[in-house]
């Protein structure tokens, strides 16, 4: 557990200083080899000598350094203070990431992980995001199907996607029925495939192949390779 979980035995402790060490070249390295984000490592001196050490998140570590948090106050107020500055930088990495491109609450839960974000500050993020309309599966989910229906997936390569992505195919409204029939399936399947030099040798089983690489049902992938071929 980390120290920062841990209270001091007196109530009226006062926080008195707080020390940031952010990582050098030789932490980052270390932290890049297990896919992780290098972490602040801080040390919160309270009045009666006593030394709890804890890590944020590098942001969290440069506003720390800058004394965003005010001193002396009781260590309960200054843990309180860290956690709220962690939380509102969350929210902040939150938003940026977002102004870059879309993503699925999934997806955004596991990138803030990475960053050391602690799991409370992290819900609270994703709840505000809720909140006010910037995280939502359901909106994500709809541009992330039309996209790669335009890209041309096939159903199948959409819905593994989508549940890598943590998002339940049947919490969509009309799924699949708005977003994928035989008939258009077909027709982006022979497209595909039209597009593509036709093979010397096993034409018709490397179409087949192809199509279901790309998520297509094995029926439709036959049927356009012999349209194609026929054609």
């Amino acid at each position: 557990m980390d120290e920062f979980d841990q209270e001091p035995g007196k109530p009226d402790i006062d926080a008195i200083s707080i020390d940031v060490g952010l990582p050098d070249a030789a932490a980052r390295a270390r932290a890049a080899n297990y896919g992780k984000k290098p972490m602040a490592e801080v040390a919160v001196e309270l009045d009666d000598g006593t030394v709890y050490r804890i890590v944020v998140p590098v942001r969290v570590g440069h506003l720390l350094d800058d004394a965003a948090v005010a001193l002396p106050q009781s260590w309960h107020d200054a843990f309180d203070a860290i956690h709220e500055l962690e939380y509102r930088v969350c929210v902040a990495q939150l938003t940026d990431l977002l102004s870059r491109r879309d993503y699925a609450e999934g997806e955004l839960r596991r990138k803030l992980k990475t960053y050391g974000y602690r799991d409370q500050e992290i819900e609270r993020a994703l709840e505000y995001g809720r909140d006010h309309r910037f995280v939502d599966d359901l909106r994500f989910a709809e541009y992330f199907i039309a996209e790669r229906v335009r890209r041309g997936w096939g159903k199948r390569r959409v819905e593994l996607e989508l549940q890598r992505r943590g998002i339940d195919v049947d919490a969509i409204e009309g799924y699949p029925e708005r977003f994928f029939n035989d008939e258009d399936d077909l027709a982006r399947a022979c497209k595909i495939l039209a597009s593509r030099p036709v093979p010397t040798t096993r034409a018709h089983e490397k179409f087949i192949r192809h199509l279901v690489s790309r998520g297509f049902s094995y029926a439709i992938a036959r049927e356009a390779a012999s349209s194609v071929l026929s054609d």
